[in-house]
């Protein structure tokens, strides 16, 4: 039994019988032309048929190449001008401090050399030094309005009224009920001495003098340098028939205030009350 190989070289070799039958009869094979040339181009032709495939798919490749060619490359230029991003951002130098501002003309500028009002306690107490000095009754008298208004700077408009109620009552000749509302103001502002000195003065009118000294001594706690609060001490402890500590609230009166009695006329009856008619 034949191989297959066999078979098949068997089968070529009929087929070439064949296949050069024509050619031998037109003259090809009598040309002289070698079988091996003839094998060889039986060869090209057999290769050229696989060559248009394999050339037409390199054909179609070269496009695609062309399309990555004619995406830009980063070229080490570029990569150099972009920054790199873990590199801190340049800090800007500081600027020039702001130039102050220039006040419009005409506009009122504060005087930084001029001093806040003083308190009404500090104001009280430059008075209170003034009228120790006072050289004229005049001047005395014009001290002594300015430390009274500016005693009774700070009452509360309910103060007020208690006030003003009191003196009615007073002059009504209700004395006790004129120190029921001084009382009551008191309540109020118990810190203003002002007020403590108008209850003693409500409080002589009611012949209460004992009342009258407490109140007094709560007032001058508070404002010692009050003239007119050691003035009606004097007037309560003459009442009294205590004439050394009326002399003695009289003293200071003139300490304060020396033109309270420039001829010491009240100084010397308040003396010969205390110790006699001098020898």
């Amino acid at each position: 039994m034949l191989s297959p190989a066999l078979f098949g070289w068997l089968k070529t070799h009929d087929m070439c019988a064949t296949r050069f039958s024509a050619l031998q009869g037109s003259g090809f094979l009598r040309s002289g032309t070698p079988r091996s040339f003839l094998l060889l181009t039986g060869a090209i032709l057999v290769l050229g048929g696989g060559i248009a495939p394999f050339s037409s798919g390199m054909a179609e490749t070269q496009p695609h190449q062309a399309q990555h060619s004619k995406t830009p490359s980063h070229t080490p230029a570029q990569h150099a001008s972009r920054p790199a991003a873990h590199a801190p951002e340049p800090v800007a130098p500081p600027g020039p401090a702001p130039a102050p501002s220039t006040p419009k003309p005409g506009t009122a500028q504060p005087d930084p050399t001029a001093q806040k009002p003083a308190k009404p306690e500090d104001q009280i107490a430059q008075l209170a030094d003034q009228l120790a000095k006072a050289t004229t009754p005049e001047q005395a008298h014009g001290l002594e309005a300015a430390l009274e208004t500016l005693r009774a700077a700070d009452i509360s408009p309910t103060t007020q009224l208690l006030l003003r109620r009191a003196e009615k009552d007073s002059a009504n000749s209700k004395p006790d009920e004129a120190v029921e509302d001084m009382s009551d103001a008191i309540a109020l502002q118990s810190d203003k001495a002002i007020l403590w000195r108008s209850r003693a003065q409500m409080r002589l009118v009611a012949g209460d003098l004992n009342g009258a000294v407490q109140d007094l001594g709560a007032a001058l706690q508070r404002d010692p340098r009050d003239v007119q609060s050691w003035a009606l001490l004097a007037t309560v402890e003459e009442h009294r028939k205590d004439g050394p500590a009326a002399l003695k609230a009289w003293q200071k009166v003139m300490a304060l205030n020396p033109m309270a009695d420039r001829a010491h006329k009240r100084l010397d009856a308040l003396h010969i009350k205390a110790y006699g008619q001098p020898t």
